[in-house]
């Protein structure tokens, strides 16, 4: 696995901006014809963006200023503007969609289930969570390099995915504090990761495609079975590009195994995601 996985890893003193991706070279005709790549950069654009939900609840369910402090100062903003980008992305490839429309309609839905309620009462159990959203968007954004075709594209989900690893790294450092203090059992920590991870395809992703797909298809009726065949092919195209050690390496931090396990159990789950996802 490339990504760098050191615990509390700074960030870069020069974080890229808007300007780095240089929106005026996107290559138009590599994406405007692919359902998949807009279903999966729009879905993004709408989560990413209301990042400042989801981060203020965190922000409020935190009560140490060390904590707060990284998460209002340097994971929201940075959060944010994975959602300015995103977006730019979008109304430069697509600029006949009306994305504000798209996004109102997201976050009608979405808020009503990004609630203070969703968090969990331990602070090491909901950083263990973290651990799975933040797994899930590095593996996300790795995929989504990996699969593209358009350069611009490519740049921005490269960025992206940088910044994710280096958070995940944050929120585990955070879980081992609180773990410390706590002392959750690895069947309370494995519930936790499992119920996340199980939340991420169930709401976020159902939500993001359902309104990506309205808003490519204004006045027409959203059927389940449309979000059931997209899932098909993000499985079938991110297959042969999926980090499946990176996934399993990062899903595992959290339950503390002993090294001689996770030496063993990392091939032999990847193996077993890599069958699961052709299948």
């Amino acid at each position: 696995m490339t990504a760098d996985l050191t615990r509390g890893s700074e960030p870069a003193a020069d974080h890229w901006t808007l300007d780095d991706l240089q929106l005026e070279r996107i290559e138009r005709d590599k994406v405007r014809g692919d359902e998949l790549i807009y279903a999966l950069v729009t879905a993004a654009s709408f989560v990413e963006t209301a990042a400042e939900l989801y981060t203020s609840n965190l922000v409020l369910h935190f009560p140490d200023a060390r904590a707060r402090a990284w998460l209002a100062n340097r994971w929201r903003p940075e959060e944010l503007q994975h959602g300015r980008a995103l977006r730019a992305y979008v109304e430069a490839a697509w600029p006949e969609l009306d994305w504000d429309q798209g996004y109102r309609g997201f976050f009608d839905d979405y808020s009503r289930l990004c609630t203070m309620d969703e968090l969990e009462a331990s602070r090491a159990l909901e950083m263990a969570a973290r651990c799975v959203v933040e797994t899930g968007t590095a593996t996300f954004y790795t995929s989504l390099h990996a699969l593209a075709h358009e350069p611009v594209l490519r740049r921005l989900a490269g960025f992206i995915r940088r910044d994710e690893v280096r958070h995940y790294n944050y929120f585990r450092s955070f879980y081992q504090d609180y773990q410390a203090e706590e002392r959750v059992g690895r069947l309370g920590v494995l519930r936790a990761l499992h119920k996340r991870f199980t939340e991420a395809e169930q709401e976020d992703a159902y939500i993001g495609f359902r309104h990506a797909w309205l808003m490519r298809h204004p006045g027409e009726t959203f059927q389940d079975e449309y979000f059931t065949a997209f899932m098909r092919q993000v499985r079938m195209g991110f297959a042969p590009h999926y980090p499946y050690r990176m996934m399993i390496r990062m899903l595992l931090q959290p339950l503390d195994l002993n090294r001689t396990v996770q030496k063993l159990a990392i091939p032999l789950l990847a193996r077993g995601a890599r069958r699961l996802m052709f299948h």
